[in-house]
């Protein structure tokens, strides 16, 4: 009898530059009423079918954006069944982790498609160091900069679950720096950590007798999603078109989105909630 296999959604936050300028992270953004550009991401991996959620964010960010996501998130499928006798019996909470970024990254290699590195990374080696049932079989990485509807992706949880998938636009996907979610394996994780230290520059030369100038060394840090996922190879995947996509990686963007009459309506499953602590002490 084979397991479920284990899908864990990693959402990159740290890592972009944009032109917002806001007291709040830029992805903080409102979307909706109440409804935030993060919590987006967080629904779409629930709708996905994703079994852990990993929110890649420094440190300063973490406590905003936990504050309004909260710990878990119930799964859709399971969080209202109307036929069950005991519903609260068969709901599926989906546990929300928050990952900062490693020390030595910062200013090396710190963009948002490190962090979903990263976070596939950590989420690989925490759940596999709890048990070998526990290791992910993929990672759905699913970006907060960019909007679509998250509720298409229900429809799809079969195909996420056995299958590898991209995410599609116009027929442009993430190589094009579209903000379009996909998945990757264990195998192109450790691929793409090597390429980001066999094609980027460090603090030395190649031959390293001389230190490189600040504009030179430790170029990965400025590389964007296409140039990070150029070596990937999508002709296997299974394709899911997105009929209205729009970016939220800068003003001028943020603000043709909001021009538009989607009426954006906040998932229901979007609660704040916590796990209650075990052995607790009162004192």
């Amino acid at each position: 009898m084979s397991l479920k296999k284990h899908i864990a959604g990693i959402i990159p936050v740290s890592g972009l530059q944009t032109d917002f300028n806001m007291p709040w992270h830029d992805s903080l953004m409102p979307i909706g009423p109440n409804y935030l550009a993060v919590e987006r991401a967080v629904a779409e991996c629930a709708y996905a079918g994703c079994d852990s959620i990993w929110v890649v964010c420094d440190d300063s960010v973490s406590p905003l954006i936990r504050y309004q996501v909260g710990e878990k998130i119930q799964d859709p499928v399971y969080d209202y069944r109307h036929f069950e006798f005991d519903k609260g019996a068969v709901k599926k909470p989906i546990r929300i982790y928050y990952v900062p970024l490693a020390i030595k990254d910062i200013n090396k290699r710190d963009n948002l498609a490190w962090s979903a590195i990263f976070g596939a990374q950590t989420a690989n080696k925490v759940l596999g160091s709890l048990s070998r049932h526990m290791i992910p079989h993929r990672f759905y990485i699913a970006w907060p900069y960019g909007h679509y509807n998250p509720r298409l992706l229900r429809e799809h949880r079969k195909l996420i679950i056995e299958n590898n998938v991209v995410l599609e636009h116009e027929q442009e996907n993430v190589k094009d720096n579209k903000y379009l979610s996909f998945t990757l394996t264990k195998e192109q994780i450790k691929k793409l950590v090597e390429e980001s230290k066999t094609t980027s520059s460090g603090l030395w030369d190649k031959e390293r007798k001389n230190r490189l100038s600040k504009k030179e060394r430790y170029s990965y840090r400025g590389y964007d999603l296409k140039k990070v996922f150029a070596g990937l190879d999508f002709s296997d995947y299974e394709e899911i078109d997105i009929p209205e996509y729009d970016p939220l990686d800068c003003w001028k963007n943020y603000c043709r989105f909001i021009t538009k009459d989607l009426k954006i309506t906040k998932p229901k499953i979007l609660k704040y909630s916590e796990w209650n602590e075990i052995g607790l002490d009162n004192e």
